[in-house]
C-alpha cells in the first residue's frame, strides 16, 4: 500500500506543477505570440464513399529528378517544359531528359534552407503566356513581376506596406485576371513561413486580395480566412475560389453579378488539408491537392483543437517561449546551430512527422460537385501541395522535405481534362520533326536549279580573269622591254596610255567573239607546246591575232587626234602585237589549265604518301669545305686548289 501511495502522490505532484506551468503560461500577459485564441466551428467531414472512397490511383509513385531539386511547391506549364518553385528560392523548369534549368529567383543568395527568409520562398505564381510575364508570391518578399525574356523584375506589393492596417507576413498564391488584374493570398498576418506551425493554433487572420494593374494597388475582399492558400479565377471571370485549409473548405467571392462582393462556402468538409487549387484546362472544373488526407483511423489534432481556444493557446504560447532563449542566442552570437534550432521549432517541416504519410486529390466541377478522388495510400506520395498533367503522367509536389517530383500514369479523367494541353506539347515535337524532312526538299530544288546557273557563271567568272591577267601581263612585258630598251620606254609609257584605253573598250567587244574561235584554231597546239623549254615558236599560231589586233590599232588610229603619236607607235604597235600574241597564248593555256584543274579535282586523287622527314644534327667536328678558293689578281680571277681537298 505505501509503496502505491507514494505513486500516487508523485502522479498528484507532477499534475500540479503542470497545472502552475499552464496557468503561468495562460494567465501572464503580453507573452508571445499577440493575437486572439477564440472557439473555432469546422464543417463535419464528409464520408469516405462513393467518389471519396479511397484508391491507390496514386499508389507506387516514379520519382522525377530526383536529388536534383527540393521541396518543388506548385507546377505551370510554359512552352512546352513544367517550370516549378523550389525551397531553395528558385523558379526551375523540368525537360524531358531529366535536367533541372535555373529561371530566375526573387531572393538574395544565402546559406542554407534555414536563411530563407533571406533566399526567398516562392510558392504561387503563375504565368502570362501572351506577355511572357511571370506573377510570383514569394513567402517573405512580396509579389513580383518577372519578364521571362530580360529577367527583369519589377515589385508590384511590398511585404513592408500594411493594407487595412495589417501588414500581410505569409504571400502564398496567386491567380490571373482577364483583365491583367491578380488575386492573391496572405495565408496569416501573425506569422512568417519559418513559424507557420503557430498558424494552425492561432484565430484566422489570412486574406484574399484584389491587385489592380492600373492603379497598382491592392483590396481586401475576403477577411479571417484561417490559412488562406491556393487561388483559381473562374472561365468566365464571374468569381474567384480560395481554399482555407485548417477549416477544410473552399470560399467562393462573387466578382460580377448579381452576387458582387458577396462570399459564400464552395465546398466543406474535404477529408484533407487543401493546398494549391488548379483550373482544369477543359473548363470542367477545379482539381483540389490534399496536403494529407485524414479517416477514421488517422483522425487530424487541428480539427480537434479548433474547439478549445485554451488548449490552442497554450500550445502556441509554450511554443514561443522555447523558441525565445535560442532566438536570443542567435542574435548575439550569429551560430548557425541556434539559427537552425530557432528555424525547426515553428516550420512546418517539423509537424509533418505529426501528420499521417497519406495525400491525394480531388476533382471538382464548378458547382462544387465532386466528380472524382485519387488517394496514394502507400506512402509513396506523402504529401501533395500542387499536381499537374504532363506527357500522360500526373506531377505532384511536396514543398518541405520531398527531394523528388512525384509521378503516376495520369488518370483518364485528368487526362481527358487536361487533353486541351496535350497537343500544345504533342504538336510541338511532331512539328519539328516534318520540319526537318521539308528543309532537305526545299535545299534539294534550289540546288538543281542552282547547278544550272553555276556553269553559266563560271564562263562568266572565267572571261573577266583572262582580261586581268592580260592586263597584269602588259607591264610585265613592259618592264622587259624597259630593260632592254630604256631609250624607248619612256616613249612607249606615253604612247600606251593614250592607247590602251581604247584598245580596252575594243578588246571587250572583239574577245566574245575570238573567246569562240581560240580554241579552234590552237586546241591542239597549247598540248603539245605546253612542256616545250623554249616558247618562242609560239607566235607561229597567233599570227592571225596579231593581225585582228593590228586592224583594231587600224580602227582607232583615225580616231585619235595626235599626228605624232601616230608615227611613232608603228615599232611600237610591232612589239604590241607580238607580246599580245604571246598573252593570247598564255591565256589559252591558262583556260585549258584550269579546265585540267577543273577535271583533275573531280577525279578522286589517291591518298599521298607522307613526306620522311630528315633532321641532320650539325657535328662539333670542324670540317673543311670543298669549295675552290679563289684568287683575284690583277690579270684577273684565278682558282687554286684546296689543298686537303
Amino acid at each position: 500500500m505505501g509503496l502505491l501511495v507514494g505513486i500516487l502522490k508523485k502522479i498528484l505532484k507532477l499534475i500540479v506543477y503542470l497545472a502552475i506551468v499552464v496557468a503561468i503560461v495562460l494567465l501572464i500577459p503580453n507573452l508571445p505570440p499577440y493575437t486572439k485564441f477564440t472557439r473555432i466551428d469546422i464543417e463535419p467531414t464528409q464520408q469516405l464513399v462513393g467518389v471519396l472512397a479511397p484508391n491507390a490511383v496514386l499508389n507506387n509513385a516514379e520519382q522525377l529528378f530526383k536529388d536534383k531539386l527540393l521541396g518543388p511547391e506548385a507546377f505551370q506549364i510554359y512552352n512546352g517544359e513544367v517550370y516549378t518553385t523550389l525551397a531553395t528560392g528558385e523558379i526551375v523548369k523540368l525537360t524531358s531528359g531529366g535536367h533541372v534549368t535555373f529561371v530566375t529567383k526573387i531572393g538574395e543568395p544565402c546559406t542554407g534552407l534555414v536563411q530563407e527568409h533571406i533566399c526567398g520562398r516562392p510558392l504561387g505564381f503563375v504565368i502570362d503566356e501572351k506577355k511572357k510575364l511571370m506573377y510570383v508570391a514569394d513567402a517573405y518578399h512580396g509579389i513580383w513581376k518577372v519578364n521571362l525574356e530580360t529577367d527583369k523584375k519589377q515589385l508590384l506589393v511590398s511585404p513592408r506596406v500594411p493594407i487595412n492596417g495589417r501588414t500581410p507576413k505569409l504571400f502564398n498564391s496567386i491567380a490571373l485576371g482577364q483583365n491583367g488584374d491578380l488575386y492573391w493570398t496572405d495565408s496569416t498576418s501573425d506569422y512568417q513561413l519559418k513559424d507557420g506551425v503557430f498558424s494552425l493554433f492561432s484565430d484566422p487572420t489570412g486574406r484574399l486580395f484584389h491587385y489592380n494593374s492600373v492603379k497598382n494597388e491592392s483590396i481586401v475582399l475576403l477577411d479571417d480566412l484561417w490559412f488562406a492558400n491556393g487561388v483559381v479565377t473562374s472561365p468566365d471571370n464571374q468569381f474567384v475560389l480560395v481554399a482555407e485549409t485548417n477549416r477544410y473548405r473552399l470560399m467562393k467571392y462573387y466578382l460580377n453579378g448579381p452576387k458582387k462582393g458577396k462570399s459564400e462556402v464552395f465546398i466543406a468538409g474535404l477529408p484533407g488539408f487543401p493546398d494549391n487549387i488548379r483550373t482544369l484546362p477543359d473548363g470542367s472544373g477545379v482539381l483540389i491537392s490534399l496536403y494529407n488526407t485524414i479517416d477514421d483511423e488517422n483522425p487530424m489534432i487541428i480539427k480537434t483543437l479548433a474547439s478549445t481556444p485554451l488548449a490552442r493557446k497554450f500550445i502556441a504560447r509554450l511554443g514561443h517561449l522555447v523558441e525565445l532563449p535560442f532566438q536570443f542566442l542567435s542574435d548575439q552570437f550569429h551560430h548557425h546551430i541556434f539559427e537552425e534550432i530557432v528555424y525547426k521549432i515553428g516550420n512546418f517541416a517539423t509537424a509533418t512527422f505529426l501528420t499521417p504519410s497519406m495525400s491525394g486529390l480531388i476533382q471538382t466541377d464548378w458547382t462544387g460537385n465532386i466528380v472524382a478522388s485519387y488517394h496514394n495510400l502507400d506512402g509513396s506520395i506523402p504529401h501533395i501541395s500542387d499536381a499537374i498533367v504532363f506527357n500522360d503522367k500526373l506531377y505532384t509536389g511536396c514543398p518541405h522535405s520531398q527531394n523528388y517530383v512525384g509521378a503516376v500514369p495520369a488518370p483518364p479523367l485528368l487526362k481527358k481534362a487536361f487533353s486541351t494541353n496535350n497537343p500544345a506539347v504533342k504538336e510541338q515535337p511532331k512539328l519539328k520533326g516534318e520540319e526537318i524532312p521539308k528543309e532537305p526538299k526545299q535545299q534539294q530544288k534550289p540546288a538543281q536549279k542552282q547547278s544550272e546557273p553555276k556553269v553559266v557563271d563560271k564562263e562568266s567568272e572565267v572571261k573577266p580573269k583572262v582580261v586581268q591577267k592580260e592586263a597584269e601581263v602588259k607591264p610585265k612585258v613592259v618592264t622587259k622591254d624597259a630593260e632592254i630598251k630604256p631609250k624607248v620606254a619612256a616613249k612607249e609609257a606615253e604612247v600606251k596610255s593614250k592607247v590602251v584605253k581604247k584598245e580596252a573598250e575594243v578588246k571587250t567587244k572583239v574577245v566574245s567573239g575570238e573567246a569562240i574561235k581560240k580554241p579552234i584554231v590552237t586546241s591542239k597546239e597549247p598540248q603539245v607546246k605546253e612542256p616545250t623549254k623554249n616558247p618562242k615558236p609560239k607566235p607561229t599560231a597567233p599570227e592571225a591575232k596579231a593581225k585582228v589586233v593590228s586592224k583594231e590599232q587600224d580602227k582607232i588610229k583615225p580616231d585619235s587626234k595626235d599626228t605624232e603619236t601616230k608615227a611613232k607607235p608603228s615599232k611600237d604597235a610591232d612589239l604590241k602585237s607580238k607580246t599580245e600574241s604571246k598573252e593570247s597564248g598564255q591565256t589559252k593555256t591558262a583556260k585549258k589549265q584550269n579546265t585540267e584543274e577543273k577535271s583533275a579535282e573531280s577525279v578522286p586523287k589517291p591518298p599521298t604518301k607522307p613526306i620522311p622527314v630528315e633532321e641532320k644534327i650539325p657535328s662539333d667536328t670542324a670540317k673543311p669545305s670543298k669549295d675552290t678558293l679563289k684568287v683575284i689578281k690583277k690579270s684577273g680571277p684565278q682558282e687554286i686548289p684546296h689543298p686537303n681537298v
